[in-house]
């Protein structure tokens, strides 16, 4: 009896909202296949930062992003832009001034021209962009984290930043993306944020929600009050950044303490289909479910999180064949489609 192909994620979520991943150079040669079937919408992993984009100040070097803004053109894909305010993937140089730190003036100047030159480069090739990265303490104190940002201009980088993106940008939606989403105390300081810049009249369309997730410290309870928080602020959603961990984020020994075993595999998937299962549900808020990384040979979590171990933790294995959970994932879609 001959087999019936399944259809692709994306098709199988098209009344739901797009499905995609982060995507390089080096991916789109390796995963290129699974990327044309099985995605409509994708992010650039680190092309589009500041130091890619910017390497020194006013040297501009968009080759890698190019390359990523036709291949998401040529296959009818949207793209997101991401995080060129983040405490990392920037140039040193660009927090000083000679000899001394860049005044406050100085780095608002700089935001305004490196925003202005990236925006009329990529004008007409992108849907939605990461403005600031990962703001967010982690730790006790106080809510903000410290970098260089808050430390030369304070607070309100972040209020400056949304408006001069709004300033080259009026047609991006412009995004707040961060991790560890399902933590409360983190949830609830993420909320005190995005809260005030509303209160604020700044210029934040939506939430990313980066869902860098793992079987021992999050369950999908706390997931669907953090969709839920979000959704009633009446913020667009996209999970930016999925991928399910095996290992607790204590766990970074290696060789690992216990090799990956079915039981491990099991919570992963219910912890995948979960998460798609909130995001169907809610629909009219989520816009897009994106995963970090295409397959398992090509992952972060493999190569810094706690390099020589394998996590095992996206759609498609290493030899690129669908996962089981990723084909449960698009059986539930369709099911839910009824």
């Amino acid at each position: 009896m001959e087999q019936v192909e399944m259809i692709s994620l994306s098709d199988a979520h098209k009344k739901f909202f797009e499905v995609g991943a982060c995507l390089s150079s080096e991916s789109i040669k390796r995963h290129g296949a699974i990327i044309k079937k099985h995605f409509n919408c994708a992010v650039a992993e680190n092309a589009m930062k500041w130091e890619p984009i910017e390497p020194q100040t006013g040297i501009f070097t968009f080759g890698e992003a190019d390359e990523i803004v036709k291949f998401t053109k040529d296959n009818q894909m949207t793209l997101r832009a991401h995080a060129p305010i983040w405490h990392m993937a920037v140039p040193d140089e660009l927090f000083v001034d000679g000899d001394k730190p860049a005044s406050r003036e100085i780095l608002i100047e700089r935001i305004d021209s490196h925003m202005k030159a990236f925006c009329e480069h990529f004008k007409g090739q992108i849907s939605s962009w990461d403005v600031v990265n990962e703001a967010i303490n982690d730790f006790p104190g106080e809510d903000l984290r410290q970098s260089k940002w808050l430390e030369l201009i304070g607070p309100d980088y972040l209020d400056i930043s949304y408006h001069i993106a709004r300033k080259y940008a009026p047609d991006i939606q412009l995004f707040y993306n961060d991790y560890n989403e399902f933590v409360p105390f983190k949830r609830e300081r993420m909320l005190r944020l995005v809260k005030g810049m509303l209160d604020r009249g700044v210029p934040l369309d939506g939430m990313g929600l980066q869902a860098h997730v793992n079987i021992v410290e999050c369950n999908l309870d706390e997931y669907e009050r953090t969709v839920e928080a979000f959704a009633s602020l009446g913020l667009r959603i996209h999970i930016t950044e999925m991928d399910v961990n095996p290992y607790s984020l204590r766990d970074r020994v290696f060789p690992p303490s216990s090799p990956i075993t079915e039981e491990m595999h099991h919570k992963q998937a219910e912890l995948y289909r979960g998460i798609f299962d909130i995001c169907r549900r809610y629909s009219d808020t989520v816009d897009a479910v994106l995963t970090w990384g295409v397959a398992d040979d090509m992952t972060w979590l493999d190569d810094l999180f706690c390099p020589g171990r394998e996590h095992q933790a996206l759609l498609f294995d290493k030899d690129h064949k669908i996962k089981k959970w990723t084909e449960q994932i698009i059986e539930d879609a369709i099911r839910y489609n009824g």
